[in-house]
């Protein structure tokens, strides 16, 4: 009985150890097979430019001063363009100003926000969208605003 025990007991080992053996293979050949996408990479315009690319007609405020600016190219077909400033306009004022335009441009607003902490609108036109958030700043010191306009075929 002792010598079937060590028998069963030197059989499941080896089972154990196959099982294991079996599994990290099946993972290493499971993360060899998965295909990383490429890596999606911002190009920064030089400090106070606009990257080409970005609509310069989408800055409405002349106050705008131009903190960032950078475009993405996720495909051939889409590319993100995003522009950030700071303004003196009110948050109120813009979300006014950049209402209207969106409105009679052709724009169909599909989302916004409009509040005190922060306004925002979301539009699409064709296969682009445009996305304008309005984040007005501690003690009346200006408008936070980033725009990002997506450029796709349709």
């Amino acid at each position: 009985m002792n010598k079937n025990r060590k028998l069963w007991i030197g059989a499941g080992i080896v089972v154990v150890i196959v099982v294991v053996c079996l599994v990290a293979w099946w993972l290493v050949a499971e993360k060899a097979s998965v295909k990383t996408a490429p890596a999606v990479v911002a190009v920064h315009a030089s400090k106070g430019q606009l990257t080409a690319g970005f609509p310069k007609e989408l800055i409405l405020d002349s106050t705008a001063a131009l903190s960032d600016s950078y475009a993405i190219n996720y495909s051939s077909s889409t590319n993100q363009y995003t522009a950030e400033w700071m303004s003196s306009s009110s948050s109120a004022a813009l979300y006014d100003t950049y209402h209207a335009y969106v409105t009679k441009n052709g724009w169909t607003i599909t989302n916004q926000a409009n509040g005190p902490a922060l306004k925002g609108i979301y539009a699409k036109k064709a296969a682009s969208v445009l996305s304008i958030i309005m984040v007005p700043q501690a003690q009346n010191k200006g408008t936070k605003v980033m725009i990002a306009y997506v450029a796709g075929s349709a």
